[in-house]
């Protein structure tokens, strides 16, 4: 993401991105997780945006920038049912995790500034060892792309999820694991729990009922 920043620095205009023939250093959400990709393996980038161009601002970056990937892999033939969001940053095909998205926002004096988005996409499986969630890739999927191919057909379908109007309810139709139990660890619990998932709320916080009732988590994985 830092050549991004870098970009922007420079005041290149909204929509420029960042893209890595090869990931060697990518960061995930938590220290000591980085990306790693082999040339023509994967499709990794950044790309920024002004605040502004989210059609629905109060609504989480990362499911929207997400949905913008489960578009794009249904124009691609994927049956929607094996798409899925995997709240809050991932984007699952056939319940392995296909995508990983890393947001942040950049303030600018005025407020709200830039919003940078991670974005890496398996285009060949990945090696297994090391990865804590089971991967899946477009090559097995029997989309076979390079990665211009998947960069230049992937970026109308996330201009089209910045300017959709109801990313919640579209959000929420690929949720994983909607109306069935999921575990999630979260910032205050020592330990992972388990619930039932039960929707997003307008923020995109995830809706889930656990053992002590309805609750709605803003951050966790």
């Amino acid at each position: 993401m830092d050549d991004a920043q870098e970009l922007e620095d420079r005041a290149e205009p909204e929509g420029s991105l960042a893209w890595a023939g090869v990931q060697t250093a990518g960061r995930g959400r938590h220290p000591g997780r980085v990306w790693q990709g082999a040339p023509g393996d994967s499709l990794t980038f950044t790309v920024y945006w002004s605040a502004s161009r989210f059609r629905v601002p109060g609504f989480a970056a990362s499911l929207t920038v997400g949905l913008g990937l489960c578009l794009w892999l249904e124009a691609l033939g994927a049956a929607p049912g094996r798409v899925r969001l995997k709240w809050p940053n991932d984007v699952y095909l056939d319940d392995r995790k296909l995508s990983g998205i890393l947001v942040r926002q950049r303030w600018s004096a005025t407020g709200p500034g830039r919003i940078h988005a991670g974005i890496g996409v398996n285009l060949a499986a990945p090696a297994s060892a090391g990865l804590r969630t089971p991967a899946a890739s477009l090559a097995e999927a029997g989309l076979n792309l390079t990665p211009e191919q998947a960069l230049s057909s992937l970026l109308p379908s996330l201009a089209q999820a910045l300017g959709h109007p109801s990313p919640r309810q579209a959000c929420e139709a690929r949720l994983w694991r909607l109306g069935e139990e999921m575990e999630l660890s979260t910032p205050s619990d020592d330990r992972p729990r388990r619930g039932v998932v039960r929707g997003l709320d307008e923020g995109g916080g995830l809706v889930w009922d656990t053992a002590s009732g309805r609750e709605v988590v803003s951050s966790g994985e």
